[in-house]
């Protein structure tokens, strides 16, 4: 039988790292600004003499924390960020974000753009940090933009509803990178192969045939003169597919609106399925599913939520965009 080890790396003013978790719950997700991380600590955990007296544990709010899960000593990072609070009751509960922590606590600096390029935004956005950011499409303007919001979180929230873009950390190097674009990267990440009766414990997927899908397309454009057009296409109630291509007419963005509604309703899985904790999934990752009714399609990975503790450890991975369906 498997052993499932941990290693759990607090840094503030000292650095603790201790081996033993009663449970670990980490949840990533393409569609949200923040990951998190909520951990119980053993009711019998030793701080050694750290404790001050208060009976408090040697940790505080904005402490850097890493956790690395596996199997007989087998380790590997799935969680980067920072401590956002700390219950002090028995057991202890540690709870945590990503990188996003620091933005939420960073003051904006007001500032307006004639012809706003995202890059320019993001890299002013984050001057003060030492947080590095990769774009996921190169030179996406958004044209006459003024920076209103009170820290840099909110301000990235906004640019994301305004003009349907993407913010989330990806753990890349053990480093906290900021992903900015239109929703998947192509970068850093793994293809893996997950069948059913084999290393998929349990499944909670819609097959659904081309005819029976209901989708709808947001579509925005910004012309050369930072006019926006935008429109909507398809069915009112369905599954909303946002997408922004810039330099179009109205007619040409209608065009591109039409290929992405067809290219999105065709044959294929909807859900998610629990795996075990190894092979390790991250969102952004790409996975080659066989379900129980034999379907089989290449999906990437929206979001996945991982369970670590006496019960086991277990990854619930939610299924997103086709790359291709069998």
């Amino acid at each position: 039988m498997l052993r499932l080890t941990s290693e759990i790396t607090i840094e503030g003013d000292s650095t603790w790292r201790f081996n033993a978790v009663a449970a670990c719950k980490i949840v990533e997700d393409i569609s949200t600004l923040t990951d998190t991380c909520e951990l119980h600590l053993p009711k019998k955990i030793k701080w050694e003499e750290a404790i001050d007296n208060q009976g408090k544990p040697p940790v505080k709010r904005g402490d850097k924390i890493t956790v690395k899960l596996g199997y007989d000593g087998e380790l590997i990072t799935r969680f980067t960020g920072f401590v956002k609070s700390i219950d002090t009751e028995v057991p202890i509960v540690i709870k945590c974000e990503d990188g996003m922590f620091l933005l939420k606590q960073l003051k904006v600096k007001p500032k307006a753009y004639k012809t706003g390029v995202l890059s320019e935004i993001i890299s002013d956005l984050l001057k003060e940090t030492k947080i590095n950011f990769k774009l996921i499409d190169e030179d996406l303007k958004v044209g006459k933009y003024r920076t209103t919001r009170s820290t840099v979180a909110e301000e990235l929230q906004e640019l994301k509803e305004r003009y349907m873009l993407s913010f989330y950390f990806r753990t890349i190097n053990e480093e906290n990178v900021l992903y900015v674009g239109l929703v998947y990267p192509f970068d850093n990440r793994k293809k893996l192969i997950f069948k059913h009766s084999k290393n998929i414990i349990n499944e909670s997927f819609e097959y659904r045939q081309k005819e029976e899908i209901k989708a709808k397309v947001e579509a925005i454009s910004f012309d050369q003169k930072n006019n926006k057009i935008s429109l909507e296409l398809g069915d009112p109630d369905g599954d909303v597919i946002k997408m922004r291509i810039d330099g179009l007419t109205k007619e040409e963005l209608r065009k591109y609106a039409e290929q992405s509604l067809e290219r999105y309703k065709h044959n294929g899985l909807k859900g998610s399925f629990e795996t075990f904790g190894a092979p390790e999934v991250s969102k952004c990752d790409v996975v080659d599913i066989t379900a129980r009714n034999a379907s089989q399609g290449v999906y990437l990975v929206k979001k996945n939520e991982i369970d670590f503790g006496m019960s086991g450890y277990r990854q619930k991975i939610e299924i997103g965009q086709p790359l291709s369906v069998q």
